[in-house]
């Protein structure tokens, strides 16, 4: 995890190895915000080699499908997945 100003990780998460979660760029390109919070919520699994990007949130619940790069938000319950991610299926549950 690379956290430049906010990274929030909820209860319960199942983070794999080789995840990559980072709220800034460490550059500016024409001036715009190299920073932006991450928000991770509870009970959330994120499957190996997968990176989520600056200014994400992802709802509880969620599982982000190994090697996905997530760059928006992420619904609850949802299965996401892709390069760029995007959503796979909703109201899924995982133990």
């Amino acid at each position: 995890m690379f956290c430049s100003k906010s990274v929030r990780i909820g209860a319960g998460c199942a983070v794999a190895w080789d995840v990559l979660i980072t709220d800034s760029d460490y550059h500016s390109i024409d001036g715009h915000e190299p920073t932006a919070p991450v928000e991770i919520g509870d009970r959330v699994w994120v499957g190996a080699g997968a990176k989520i990007l600056k200014g994400v949130t992802v709802g509880d619940g969620a599982v982000i499908a190994a090697g996905s790069v997530v760059s928006r938000d992420v619904p609850a319950s949802a299965l996401m997945g892709g390069v760029p991610a995007k959503v796979i299926r909703e109201g899924v549950t995982w133990r």
